[in-house]
């Protein structure tokens, strides 16, 4: 199955993140497609049956989405309607307010939001991405 991960590059610890999620979805024999932010295509995305975002705490009262990522989900074509999982990197306050503000942005763009989780580590993503059950719809 078809499997595309979206994600800011502001931060090096999403891209950590986004290496150990592809690693445990690989494992169970999906493919696995990365779109960063600051990306100049999309192409291949259509073609995904599960869509990943990926995020991180930008401040604990008023989380935001970072604008390149958000503006990156505007830009993406297909998107609507595809089964996604949004993604934080954990750490501190404020991480259950970061993943509603990302799955809103997210469904405003017409996702259908089946998970969220935040990842405290690399092995915690590859954890998930190992075990995590995608139904091929």
């Amino acid at each position: 199955m078809n499997i595309g991960i979206i994600y800011s590059t502001e931060k090096r610890v999403i891209e950590k993140l986004v290496n150990g999620l592809k690693r445990g979805l690989e494992e169970q024999g999906n493919n696995v497609m990365l779109f960063p932010d600051n990306s100049t295509t999309f192409s291949g995305l259509a073609s995904c049956r599960h869509i990943f975002v990926g995020s991180f705490i930008t401040a604990a009262f008023k989380p935001k989405t970072p604008p390149r990522l958000r503006d990156a989900l505007s830009k993406v074509p297909g998107i609507s309607g595809k089964r996604s999982i949004a993604f934080i990197a954990s750490g501190g306050l404020g991480a259950r307010k970061a993943l509603l503000v990302l799955m809103n942005d997210m469904e405003k763009q017409g996702c259908f939001i089946i998970d969220q989780k935040a990842f405290s580590s690399e092995n915690d993503a590859y954890q998930f991405g190992k075990t995590i059950k995608l139904k091929d719809v």
